[in-house]
């Protein structure tokens, strides 16, 4: 009895590189991952995701099962394991999302409320409003406002992101802020 010889399938990787994947690994793709789309995306959709994102979170999904390929093997429930890989998907889109929405209000916490009292802002307009002054920033202002009021990270996370030190974040923040009440204060003139 001899071996077969392993058949290889030509396949570009997310980076962009070719290499050559066994054929096996396209039919164990196809076999025992992607029969669990509609299951995932049930899934995203019961976790009050929109049907578009939803699909972007099952499309996200099985590209994450590719590249952990080499863990297939080792996988006993494959769906329960998709459903996860899901499941973290779905959580950090919406983590993403709520601090996006929150960006224009943990901004506008650094507006003393004397600024807004005797004008009163919508909400929708204030996030816009808070969200484009943010964009006005320059770099790395806009950065730290958007790591540290928006994503909630620390200092030491922000310096070793933004190659800075604590110290220089913390003036660099102050800054920042600074210059978002001014451009908040202008606008509010204008």
């Amino acid at each position: 009895h001899t071996a077969r010889p392993v058949l290889l399938r030509p396949h570009r990787s997310p980076l962009g590189r070719k290499s050559e994947v066994p054929c096996s690994m396209f039919n164990v793709f196809r076999t025992e991952i992607l029969p669990h789309r509609d299951r995932l995306y049930r899934l995203a959709l019961s976790m009050k995701l929109q049907p578009a994102d939803a699909e972007d979170v099952v499309q996200d999904a099985m590209l994450r099962a590719w590249e952990r390929r080499a863990e297939w093997e080792t996988v006993k429930n494959k769906e329960a394991w998709l459903v996860q890989i899901c499941k973290r998907l779905v959580l950090d889109r919406m983590k993403r999302a709520q601090y996006q929405e929150l960006s224009a209000d943990t901004a506008l916490s650094h507006v003393p409320s004397a600024m807004t009292a005797d004008k009163p802002v919508e909400h929708e307009e204030t996030v816009s409003l808070m969200g484009h002054l943010i964009s006005q920033l320059e770099p790395p202002q806009d950065e730290l406002i958007r790591l540290r009021d928006i994503e909630g990270m620390n200092y030491r996370e922000i310096g070793e992101r933004l190659e800075l030190t604590d110290a220089q974040v913390r003036v660099y923040l102050h800054r920042a802020r600074t210059r978002l009440r001014a451009l908040f204060l202008k606008n509010q003139t204008t």
